[in-house]
């Protein structure tokens, strides 16, 4: 993995373990997808960058793409809340309940509108999501080379050295 539980967490606040190693391998195939070229050598595997600042950018990409995977995990379980139910660890559950009268039998449900974000977007809609972290990726990644000099968003043969 490109990042460390602790490296995340000093740069974006802790999650929980389980979680962060789940999120962190998707992170880095990701990551592995944009940066392998045609010829399929991945090159953060075989020339990881030795410059300092190149190196954080990775770390820094990494963390960026766990925090969007992150995010996007919260508003998919916010979307059944927003639905009218509650996620258990039975599954969804019933309608949530807003208000109840007792004179003539009124009970409200959550109708569940709200602004939507580009993450509430991105978590309903697979390729808004790959989108936004091929964009995280260019982002952090743009002009950054592994410690043999090539460009780690070069899609070509990768060159013998």
């Amino acid at each position: 993995m490109y990042i460390t539980f602790e490296e995340y967490a000093t740069i974006y606040g802790s999650i929980d373990d389980g979680s962060f190693y789940r999120l962190a391998f998707d992170a880095c195939r990701y990551i592995d997808r944009h940066t392998t070229g045609i010829d399929g050598v991945k090159k953060l595997k075989v020339a990881f960058p030795s410059d300092e600042d190149s190196a954080e950018a990775v770390k820094r990409c990494a963390a960026e793409i766990v925090n969007l995977l992150f995010q996007i995990q919260e508003a998919e379980k916010n979307a059944s809340v927003g639905r009218g139910y509650l996620q258990t660890e039975n599954g969804l559950q019933g309608k949530v309940v807003t208000s109840v009268s007792a004179g003539n039998e009124s009970v409200s449900y959550s109708t569940g509108s709200f602004q939507s974000t580009e993450i509430d977007v991105a978590a309903a809609d697979r390729s808004v999501r790959d989108r936004l972290i091929s964009s995280t990726v260019r982002d952090y990644l743009s002009g950054v080379s592994d410690a043999n000099g090539v460009n780690l968003l070069y899609m070509g043969v990768y060159p013998c050295v």
